[in-house]
């Protein structure tokens, strides 16, 4: 029958169809596993290809054209500069001003006085927190615009920024007791927390802002202890407090994956899931002499042996705690800075290393005067005295 034969034509016509897909889907893997095993062969980094390509949320990026004859770039103050990047600009903060410039022209996207005594600035995604540590200031920034500025309540000892823009801070009362709060980016509490464990010196928030943790320090049985207290937002208790002793208290810091670093000046740990404690270096065990964090907010930390030694070692700490590279260095270095590599900076030199495999990738000569060096794309933007600059 004719109809018959149309029907045999249409099933022929689509088992065709599927075996042509099949072949092509087959062809893909095959491609795909012979470009995988080359790479391997080659020992081709596959992170360093994922962390030179592609910015943090997945997209691709490109090398940034900088008009070098916008600097030196030059600042109202040179007391206290941080310089920092925020998303693809870079965030200036001094003992009188906060500004905001577009590193490809030196442009100024945003700025103002802060009035500020004693100004701390704390970072996450676009947003960032300034507060009046010990009064009771407190402000919410992005990259262009003021979110918010408000006064607390009591003097303000700490503060942290989620990338959803929520804000833990831990306020002082007459009584010597502190109180935790979460606020959100309309000023809406969240959550506040009495504090019990001793005398509040830290704190941090995850970026989806739901996890928290503080630190305290005290005194247990005549020894200084910091305490490390975890806790999640809207609980009523905490979910686990870890004791330290023999070092002082330096940085808490959430990783994008929410396990939580502890630095302190002897020493390095990570908490999981809130209540897991690995210490990647016991609490005495090595002397701490800088740190900073990547855009993934892992860490990258130099130690040494004793205080004064100029044998010094840098590595790269997954938020597992887990050491994934180690770099030996002959000096001491002042500041590191991490993006896809990692920027060092030494009195005499800047130095720039594989994050994952630690081998030396190029080196600039510069002299003491230099504070900061942070690599923004393919450049190294330094901070001297009242200018930042690009290195050359």
């Amino acid at each position: 029958m004719p109809s018959q034969k149309r029907v045999n034509e249409r099933r022929e016509k689509q088992q065709k169809n599927e075996q042509k897909t099949k072949t092509i889907i087959w062809i893909v893997l095959i491609l795909v596993i012979f470009v995988l095993i080359i790479m391997r062969i080659c020992e081709i980094d596959f992170k360093d290809i994922k962390n030179r390509y592609f910015d943090e949320n997945g997209h691709l990026t490109f090398s940034m054209t900088t008009n070098e004859n916008a600097y030196p770039f030059s600042l109202s103050s040179s007391g206290d500069v941080r310089v920092q990047p925020i998303g693809d600009k870079i965030s200036i903060v001094n003992d009188t001003s906060c500004t905001v410039i577009n590193p490809t022209d030196a442009k100024i996207i945003y700025s103002y006085n802060h009035g500020y005594a004693n100004p701390i600035v704390k970072y996450a995604g676009n947003y960032f927190c300034l507060f009046d540590q010990g009064a009771t200031r407190l402000r919410l920034d992005r990259a262009n615009k003021n979110v918010f500025e408000t006064k607390t309540d009591k003097p303000i000892i700490c503060a942290d920024v989620s990338k959803n823009g929520n804000i833990a801070y831990i306020a002082r009362y007459e009584n010597g007791k502190s109180e935790l709060v979460v606020i959100n980016s309309t000023l809406k509490k969240l959550m506040k927390y009495s504090i019990n464990e001793g005398y509040a010196i830290g704190v941090a928030i995850d970026s989806s802002g739901k996890k928290i943790a503080y630190a305290c320090a005290n005194s247990k049985n005549a020894d200084f202890i910091t305490t490390i207290t975890t806790i999640n937002l809207g609980d009523s208790e905490k979910r686990a407090s870890f004791d330290f002793r023999d070092s002082s208290f330096m940085d808490l810091r959430y990783s994008t994956g929410s396990r939580l670093y502890y630095v302190s000046t002897r020493g390095v740990s990570v908490i999981k899931n809130q209540k897991k404690l690995f210490e990647t270096f016991k609490s005495g065990s090595v002397n701490t002499v800088c740190y900073n964090y990547t855009k993934d907010n892992e860490l990258v930390y130099v130690y040494s042996s004793y205080s004064s030694a100029n044998e010094n070692k840098l590595v790269y700490i997954n938020s597992s705690g887990k050491v994934k590279t180690e770099i030996d260095l002959n000096k001491k270095p002042k500041y590191i800075s991490a993006t896809n590599e990692i920027c060092v900076l030494f009195k005499d030199s800047v130095a720039l290393y594989s994050i994952t495999k630690g081998e030396l990738k190029t080196s600039y000569k510069c002299d003491d005067s230099l504070t900061s060096a942070n690599k923004i794309s393919t450049k190294i933007f330094i901070t001297r005295h009242k200018i930042i600059d690009v290195l050359n």
